[in-house]
C-alpha cells in the first residue's frame, strides 16, 4: 500500500485546545449574564448546558483527547500500544464513502467520532497499526493521503500498514453488530 500516490484528502487542523474550548465557553457565559442580562434559572440553564454539551462533543478534539496521540522516530522506537472500545450505530462505509479501499473492505460498525487521532510529524516509509481484541473487529482510518479500511489480516484482527504521509489520521475501530461493543489494543510500530 502506498498512500503517497493516494488523492490528497486533507483534515480540517485542530487550532483550538480543550482549555481554549473551555475559556471560550466561560467567556461567552460572562458575556450572556452580564452584558446581555441573560437569565440563568430554568429552563434557560437548561438549553443552555445542553447545547454547550451537545457543541462540545460534536468537537472531535475535546471528545476523543484522551486518545490523541503524535507520532515521531523518537516516540517509536518501541511499539506504542493505545486502548479503546470499538463499535458504534453507524456503518463504517458511510464514514470511508467507498465499500472497499485498496487494504480491504470498510466493515463494521463505529461511531461517528474517531476513537483516536494519531498526529504524523514526518513521512513514514512503514508504519503499521496492528488492532487487537477477543473480538472480530475492523478497522478505517482516513487522514492525509486518502482513506484505508481492513476487516482481518490473516486473523479475526484487522490490521492497516504501508508508508504515511505526514499530517492528522482519524482512527476508527469497528464492531460486526450496531452498538455492541468490544475492548482492543492497537500496536503501532514503524521503520
Amino acid at each position: 500500500m502506498s498512500m503517497s500516490s493516494s488523492i490528497r484528502r486533507g483534515i480540517p487542523s485542530i487550532k483550538w485546545t480543550i482549555n481554549q474550548v473551555l475559556k471560550a465557553t466561560i467567556n461567552l457565559l460572562f458575556l450572556l449574564i452580564f452584558k446581555f442580562k441573560f437569565n440563568l434559572r430554568p429552563p434557560n440553564i437548561h438549553c443552555f448546558l445542553l447545547g454547550l454539551v451537545i457543541s462540545l462533543s460534536c468537537y472531535p478534539s475535546f471528545a476523543q483527547a484522551s486518545n490523541s496521540i503524535t507520532i515521531n522516530q523518537s516516540n517509536i522506537a518501541k511499539p506504542l500500544t493505545i486502548q479503546g472500545t470499538s463499535g458504534g450505530g453507524i456503518t463504517a462505509q458511510e464514514i470511508s464513502q467507498t465499500e472497499k479501499t485498496t487494504t480491504g473492505y470498510c466493515k463494521g460498525y463505529v461511531s461517528p467520532q474517531p476513537n483516536h487521532l494519531l498526529k504524523l510529524e514526518s513521512f513514514w516509509e512503514f508504519l503499521r497499526l496492528e488492532v487487537a481484541s477477543q473480538a472480530d473487529t475492523t478497522i478505517l482510518v482516513k487522514g492525509a493521503g486518502g482513506v484505508w479500511c481492513n476487516d482481518d489480516a490473516g486473523t479475526t484482527n484487522p490490521i492497516i500498514e504501508g508508508q504515511w504521509q505526514p499530517g492528522l489520521y482519524q482512527v476508527w475501530v469497528g464492531s460486526y453488530q450496531a452498538n455492541s461493543t468490544n475492548d482492543y489494543q492497537i500496536k503501532i510500530t514503524g521503520k
